[in-house]
Protein backbone atom coordinates (compact mmCIF):
# COMPACT_ATOMS: atom_id res chain seq x y z
CA UNK A 1 0.00 0.00 0.00
CA UNK A 2 0.68 3.48 -0.52
CA UNK A 3 0.50 6.18 1.65
CA UNK A 4 0.33 9.75 0.41
CA UNK A 5 0.96 12.27 2.94
CA UNK A 6 -0.06 15.99 2.49
CA UNK A 7 1.94 18.31 5.23
CA UNK A 8 3.05 21.70 6.01
CA UNK A 9 3.67 21.93 9.86
CA UNK A 10 4.94 19.80 13.32
CA UNK A 11 7.36 17.22 11.68
CA UNK A 12 7.86 15.55 14.83
CA UNK A 13 3.85 14.63 14.46
CA UNK A 14 4.53 13.80 11.01
CA UNK A 15 7.08 11.37 12.14
CA UNK A 16 4.42 9.83 14.40
CA UNK A 17 2.13 9.50 12.14
CA UNK A 18 5.16 7.51 9.66
CA UNK A 19 5.93 5.29 12.41
CA UNK A 20 3.08 4.46 13.25
CA UNK A 21 1.88 3.11 10.03
CA UNK A 22 5.46 1.82 8.99
CA UNK A 23 5.20 -1.84 7.48
CA UNK A 24 6.70 -3.70 5.11
CA UNK A 25 3.86 -3.60 2.74
CA UNK A 26 3.76 0.19 2.90
CA UNK A 27 5.73 2.83 1.21
CA UNK A 28 5.17 6.55 1.56
CA UNK A 29 4.99 9.60 -0.45
CA UNK A 30 4.91 13.34 0.97
CA UNK A 31 4.22 16.47 -0.53
CA UNK A 32 5.64 18.84 1.86
CA UNK A 33 4.45 22.11 1.14
CA UNK A 34 6.66 24.61 -1.05
CA UNK A 35 6.41 27.45 1.70
CA UNK A 36 7.44 25.16 4.69
CA UNK A 37 10.34 24.34 5.72
CA UNK A 38 10.20 21.18 7.94
CA UNK A 39 11.56 18.57 5.04
CA UNK A 40 14.68 18.39 6.74
CA UNK A 41 13.03 17.23 9.83
CA UNK A 42 11.29 14.95 8.52
CA UNK A 43 12.35 11.41 8.52
CA UNK A 44 14.76 9.73 5.54
CA UNK A 45 14.44 6.51 4.66
CA UNK A 46 13.93 4.03 1.84
CA UNK A 47 10.37 3.73 2.22
CA UNK A 48 9.70 7.24 2.52
CA UNK A 49 9.62 9.80 -0.99
CA UNK A 50 9.86 13.30 -1.36
CA UNK A 51 8.21 15.21 -4.29
CA UNK A 52 11.07 16.79 -5.25
CA UNK A 53 9.32 20.13 -6.63
CA UNK A 54 6.82 20.55 -4.28
CA UNK A 55 4.15 23.78 -5.12
CA UNK A 56 2.63 26.36 -2.96
CA UNK A 57 -0.79 24.97 -2.11
CA UNK A 58 -3.26 27.15 -1.41
CA UNK A 59 -7.07 27.08 0.18
CA UNK A 60 -9.40 26.34 -2.78
CA UNK A 61 -6.59 26.41 -5.31
CA UNK A 62 -5.80 24.62 -8.50
CA UNK A 63 -2.64 24.23 -6.39
CA UNK A 64 -4.94 21.74 -4.03
CA UNK A 65 -5.10 18.95 -6.66
CA UNK A 66 -1.77 19.65 -8.51
CA UNK A 67 0.13 18.45 -5.43
CA UNK A 68 -2.15 14.96 -5.15
CA UNK A 69 -1.82 14.37 -9.26
CA UNK A 70 2.38 15.08 -8.13
CA UNK A 71 1.93 12.49 -5.57
CA UNK A 72 -0.10 10.38 -7.75
CA UNK A 73 3.06 10.35 -10.33
CA UNK A 74 5.68 10.08 -8.13
CA UNK A 75 3.99 6.70 -6.46
CA UNK A 76 4.08 5.46 -10.43
CA UNK A 77 7.38 5.63 -10.73
CA UNK A 78 8.50 3.56 -7.73
CA UNK A 79 6.34 0.37 -8.77
CA UNK A 80 2.41 -1.02 -8.23
CA UNK A 81 0.55 -0.60 -5.43
CA UNK A 82 -2.48 -2.20 -4.56
CA UNK A 83 -3.96 0.68 -2.89
CA UNK A 84 -3.29 4.35 -2.16
CA UNK A 85 -4.42 5.95 1.01
CA UNK A 86 -4.46 10.02 1.08
CA UNK A 87 -3.77 11.24 4.65
CA UNK A 88 -2.77 14.84 5.95
CA UNK A 89 0.03 15.10 8.14
CA UNK A 90 -2.41 15.91 10.45
CA UNK A 91 -4.10 12.53 10.39
CA UNK A 92 -3.65 9.29 12.90
CA UNK A 93 -4.16 5.37 12.70
CA UNK A 94 -7.00 4.48 15.00
CA UNK A 95 -6.42 1.13 14.42
CA UNK A 96 -3.39 -1.38 13.90
CA UNK A 97 -1.76 -2.08 10.82
CA UNK A 98 -2.37 -5.51 10.61
CA UNK A 99 -6.18 -4.59 10.88
CA UNK A 100 -6.01 -2.34 7.88
CA UNK A 101 -4.18 -4.56 5.98
CA UNK A 102 -6.32 -7.58 6.52
CA UNK A 103 -9.63 -5.30 5.67
CA UNK A 104 -8.48 -3.68 2.19
CA UNK A 105 -7.14 -7.46 1.51
CA UNK A 106 -10.53 -8.73 2.25
CA UNK A 107 -11.85 -5.71 0.13
CA UNK A 108 -9.41 -5.49 -3.01
CA UNK A 109 -10.56 -4.12 -5.98
CA UNK A 110 -12.94 -2.00 -3.89
CA UNK A 111 -12.84 2.16 -4.64
CA UNK A 112 -13.27 4.02 -0.89
CA UNK A 113 -14.55 7.39 -1.83
CA UNK A 114 -17.09 9.42 -0.02
CA UNK A 115 -19.19 11.55 -2.79
CA UNK A 116 -22.78 13.25 -3.57
CA UNK A 117 -23.82 13.99 -6.39
CA UNK A 118 -24.48 17.52 -7.82
CA UNK A 119 -26.51 19.23 -7.83
CA UNK A 120 -26.70 19.21 -3.90
CA UNK A 121 -29.57 20.27 -2.38
CA UNK A 122 -27.92 21.12 0.72
CA UNK A 123 -25.84 23.83 -0.55
CA UNK A 124 -26.49 27.33 -2.58
CA UNK A 125 -27.26 26.95 -6.07
CA UNK A 126 -26.63 23.26 -5.75
CA UNK A 127 -22.28 23.27 -5.53
CA UNK A 128 -22.74 24.40 -8.83
CA UNK A 129 -21.06 27.71 -8.08
CA UNK A 130 -17.96 26.26 -7.91
CA UNK A 131 -17.52 25.10 -11.37
CA UNK A 132 -19.85 27.70 -13.14
CA UNK A 133 -17.93 31.05 -11.82
CA UNK A 134 -14.62 31.74 -13.66
CA UNK A 135 -12.68 32.60 -10.59
CA UNK A 136 -9.48 34.91 -10.66
CA UNK A 137 -7.03 33.77 -8.49
CA UNK A 138 -7.11 37.03 -6.17
CA UNK A 139 -10.38 36.28 -5.20
CA UNK A 140 -9.55 32.78 -3.72
CA UNK A 141 -8.87 34.17 -0.37
CA UNK A 142 -10.39 32.98 3.25
CA UNK A 143 -9.70 36.99 4.54
CA UNK A 144 -13.16 38.22 5.78
CA UNK A 145 -12.86 41.06 2.95
CA UNK A 146 -12.11 39.09 0.50
CA UNK A 147 -14.64 36.32 0.87
CA UNK A 148 -17.03 39.26 1.31
CA UNK A 149 -16.19 40.55 -2.44
CA UNK A 150 -16.09 37.22 -3.46
CA UNK A 151 -19.74 36.37 -2.61
CA UNK A 152 -20.93 39.23 -4.10
CA UNK A 153 -18.91 38.20 -7.40
CA UNK A 154 -20.87 34.99 -7.49
CA UNK A 155 -23.88 35.90 -6.11
CA UNK A 156 -23.79 37.70 -10.12
CA UNK A 157 -22.49 35.47 -11.85
CA UNK A 158 -25.04 32.57 -10.68
CA UNK A 159 -27.70 35.15 -11.25
CA UNK A 160 -26.72 35.97 -15.52
CA UNK A 161 -27.03 32.76 -16.88
CA UNK A 162 -24.78 34.17 -19.85
CA UNK A 163 -21.95 35.22 -17.21
CA UNK A 164 -21.44 31.47 -15.98
CA UNK A 165 -18.99 29.20 -17.66
CA UNK A 166 -19.74 26.58 -20.53
CA UNK A 167 -19.56 23.40 -18.56
CA UNK A 168 -18.81 21.44 -22.05
CA UNK A 169 -15.16 20.43 -20.73
CA UNK A 170 -17.03 18.51 -17.76
CA UNK A 171 -18.87 15.07 -18.04
CA UNK A 172 -22.87 15.75 -17.55
CA UNK A 173 -22.37 13.79 -14.33
CA UNK A 174 -20.32 15.68 -11.71
CA UNK A 175 -20.00 14.51 -8.05
CA UNK A 176 -18.54 16.06 -5.10
CA UNK A 177 -16.73 14.04 -1.62
CA UNK A 178 -13.76 14.33 0.90
CA UNK A 179 -10.37 14.07 -0.97
CA UNK A 180 -9.23 11.99 2.01
CA UNK A 181 -9.92 8.23 0.15
CA UNK A 182 -8.56 4.88 -0.39
CA UNK A 183 -8.42 4.12 -4.27
CA UNK A 184 -7.02 1.41 -5.98
CA UNK A 185 -3.50 1.49 -7.79
CA UNK A 186 -5.43 0.95 -11.17
CA UNK A 187 -8.09 3.52 -10.73
CA UNK A 188 -4.90 6.20 -9.60
CA UNK A 189 -3.23 5.30 -12.58
CA UNK A 190 -6.88 5.88 -14.64
CA UNK A 191 -7.02 9.35 -13.12
CA UNK A 192 -2.93 9.92 -14.25
CA UNK A 193 -4.12 9.03 -18.00
CA UNK A 194 -7.69 11.01 -17.73
CA UNK A 195 -5.59 14.05 -16.94
CA UNK A 196 -3.23 13.58 -19.59
CA UNK A 197 -5.16 12.80 -22.49
CA UNK A 198 -7.79 15.47 -21.47
CA UNK A 199 -6.19 18.84 -20.76
CA UNK A 200 -9.30 20.93 -21.59
CA UNK A 201 -11.03 19.31 -17.88
CA UNK A 202 -7.44 19.78 -16.19
CA UNK A 203 -7.31 23.58 -17.50
CA UNK A 204 -11.06 24.06 -16.47
CA UNK A 205 -10.08 23.49 -13.23
CA UNK A 206 -7.40 26.07 -13.12
CA UNK A 207 -10.00 28.59 -12.33
CA UNK A 208 -12.69 26.87 -10.00
CA UNK A 209 -13.50 27.00 -6.40
CA UNK A 210 -12.39 24.40 -3.76
CA UNK A 211 -12.26 22.39 -7.09
CA UNK A 212 -10.29 19.31 -5.38
CA UNK A 213 -13.84 18.04 -3.74
CA UNK A 214 -15.42 17.96 -7.72
CA UNK A 215 -12.37 16.86 -9.50
CA UNK A 216 -11.26 13.23 -8.87
CA UNK A 217 -14.39 12.35 -7.37
CA UNK A 218 -15.98 13.60 -11.01
CA UNK A 219 -12.91 11.58 -12.99
CA UNK A 220 -14.11 8.31 -11.04
CA UNK A 221 -17.60 8.07 -11.02
CA UNK A 222 -17.41 8.81 -14.91
CA UNK A 223 -15.33 6.04 -15.68
CA UNK A 224 -15.45 2.01 -15.17
CA UNK A 225 -14.53 2.10 -11.76
CA UNK A 226 -17.51 3.47 -10.83
CA UNK A 227 -19.05 0.14 -10.16
CA UNK A 228 -16.43 -0.71 -7.60
CA UNK A 229 -16.67 2.53 -5.12
CA UNK A 230 -18.26 2.20 -1.51
CA UNK A 231 -19.37 5.74 -0.69
CA UNK A 232 -17.25 5.61 2.37
CA UNK A 233 -13.45 6.26 3.36
CA UNK A 234 -13.22 4.45 6.58
CA UNK A 235 -12.23 8.06 8.43
CA UNK A 236 -13.54 9.88 11.52
CA UNK A 237 -13.57 13.55 11.15
CA UNK A 238 -15.86 15.74 13.37
CA UNK A 239 -17.87 18.66 10.85
CA UNK A 240 -20.24 18.85 13.21
CA UNK A 241 -19.30 20.52 16.88
CA UNK A 242 -16.64 22.90 16.13
CA UNK A 243 -15.16 25.66 17.05
CA UNK A 244 -13.04 25.10 13.54
CA UNK A 245 -14.40 22.86 11.05
CA UNK A 246 -13.45 19.97 11.02
CA UNK A 247 -12.48 19.80 14.55
CA UNK A 248 -9.54 19.84 15.66
CA UNK A 249 -9.22 16.26 18.37
CA UNK A 250 -8.75 16.48 21.84
CA UNK A 251 -8.45 14.08 24.65
CA UNK A 252 -12.14 15.36 25.34
CA UNK A 253 -13.05 13.28 22.11
CA UNK A 254 -11.51 10.24 22.87
CA UNK A 255 -14.27 7.97 23.74
CA UNK A 256 -16.30 9.35 20.33
CA UNK A 257 -13.08 8.30 18.67
CA UNK A 258 -12.69 4.83 20.76
CA UNK A 259 -15.94 3.75 19.96
CA UNK A 260 -15.49 4.17 16.42
CA UNK A 261 -12.44 2.47 15.79
CA UNK A 262 -14.09 -0.77 14.52
CA UNK A 263 -15.48 1.56 11.58
CA UNK A 264 -12.88 3.85 11.35
CA UNK A 265 -8.94 3.30 10.24
CA UNK A 266 -7.47 6.69 10.71
CA UNK A 267 -8.86 10.21 12.36
CA UNK A 268 -8.52 13.83 11.17
CA UNK A 269 -7.46 16.43 12.70
CA UNK A 270 -4.70 16.40 15.35
CA UNK A 271 -2.04 18.92 16.53
CA UNK A 272 0.75 18.50 19.01
CA UNK A 273 0.36 21.83 19.28
CA UNK A 274 -3.01 22.25 20.93
CA UNK A 275 -3.38 18.91 22.79
CA UNK A 276 -0.01 16.37 22.71
CA UNK A 277 -2.47 13.93 25.47
CA UNK A 278 -4.66 12.73 22.73
CA UNK A 279 -2.03 12.03 19.80
CA UNK A 280 -0.07 9.53 22.65
CA UNK A 281 -3.33 8.02 24.13
CA UNK A 282 -3.89 7.09 20.33
CA UNK A 283 -0.69 5.50 19.44
CA UNK A 284 -0.11 3.70 22.32
CA UNK A 285 -3.45 1.82 21.47
CA UNK A 286 -1.27 0.84 18.52
CA UNK A 287 1.52 0.24 20.00
CA UNK A 288 -0.30 -2.19 22.57
CA UNK A 289 -1.59 -3.64 19.68
CA UNK A 290 0.97 -4.85 17.99
CA UNK A 291 2.87 -5.80 21.36
CA UNK A 292 -0.16 -8.51 22.19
Amino acid sequence: MAYIILCHKNPEQINLLIDSLTNESVEFFLHVDQKSNIEADIIHRNDIHFVEKPIDVQWGHYSQIECILKCFSLIKEHGDFNYIHILSGQDLPLASNEVILDFFKGNEGKEFVKYLQLPNAAETWGCYERVSVYYPRFLISRTRRMTAIRMRYIKLIMSVPFLQRRLSALPNGLYKGSNWMSITGGCMEYILDFTKSSPEYVRFFRNTLCGDEIFFHTIILNSVYKMHVLNEIKRYTDWETGPDYPRTLTIEDYDRITQRGTECFWGRKFDLDIDRTIVQELLDINIKAKTS
